[in-house]
């Protein structure tokens, strides 16, 4: 046996996972025309972004203006990344597929998180164009300049809000909840991420947020910006996606397992 031989099935699985996120980059292309990014996604969050840093504006006074504006970033995240990724679970549910992705050679959790990829990539850059559109409406242009080097940051919220859609999604698909669950846990982030009301008014309101995604990832960005201690709150954020990604696969494999034992895949 040459070494070729033996490299070939060790990076099979790779090529697999490879193969599964390329399948989901057709898939969101497919539902995410360019069409429908440019006319209605990317102008639906520069107006969020808009809405809520200047409403904070005149509610709490300029002061508060770039609080808002770090925090509005994540409510169009949220938008884009926790109701988005919905499709992967849905779109099996709809075209009677996931029976193909459970008996695949490669696992049914690998094989929907690699399909889920594209959100939180799609969804960093188009928060990137966004914001930078946003900045100079607004008149914040050198504080966007100043938030940039921290868009690393956002980058990992991104990740974090998909993986909770998507188990908010594959957790309640057999229950035909699994578009309104999402949209639930989309303003839940909005409520409770801190993003435009500080932490410290509402104790619930604070104790949710402190399980969800988006929360500490802000407080990272703002400690960072004011020359304090961030990392604490960074391991926090990636915490709190690893809790949710490990909901996510638990959920894949109970559906899978369930289909099987009942020899169908309604949901059901």
């Amino acid at each position: 046996m040459t070494s070729l031989d033996t490299a070939a099935p060790r990076s099979l699985p790779v090529w697999r996972a490879a193969e599964a996120a390329r399948t989901g980059w057709l898939e969101y292309r497919a539902l995410q025309t360019p069409a429908g990014l440019l006319g209605a996604t990317l102008p639906r969050g520069v107006l969020q972004i808009l809405f809520f840093t200047t409403l904070a504006g005149v509610l709490a006074g300029p002061g508060h203006r770039e609080y808002a504006f770090a925090g509005s970033l994540v409510l169009a995240l949220s938008g884009t990344n926790v109701n988005g990724v919905v499709a992967v679970p849905v779109l099996d549910k709809q075209y009677a597929t996931f029976a193909r992705v459970r008996t695949g050679a490669l696992s049914p959790t690998v094989t929907q998180i690699a399909r889920a990829l594209p959100y939180p990539v799609m969804g960093w850059l188009l928060l990137v164009v966004q914001g930078a559109i946003a900045a100079p409406l607004l008149g914040m242009t050198d504080f966007a300049l100043r938030l940039l080097p921290w868009a690393w940051v956002y980058a990992l919220i991104a990740l974090t809000l998909s993986v909770l859609g998507l188990a908010g999604a594959t957790m309640t698909v057999g229950r035909r909840a699994d578009v309104v669950a999402p949209n639930v846990l989309s303003y839940l982030v909005m409520l409770c991420s801190g993003a435009i009301v500080p932490p410290g008014r509402v104790g619930w309101v604070d104790a949710i947020g402190q399980v969800l995604p988006a929360r500490h990832g802000l407080d990272a960005v703002r400690a960072g910006m004011a020359g304090r201690p961030w990392l604490g709150d960074l391991g926090l954020e990636a915490a709190a996606g690893a809790g949710f990604t490990v909901l996510a696969a638990l959920s894949i494999l109970v559906q899978a397992r369930r289909a099987s034992r009942h020899g169908h895949d309604d949901f059901e």
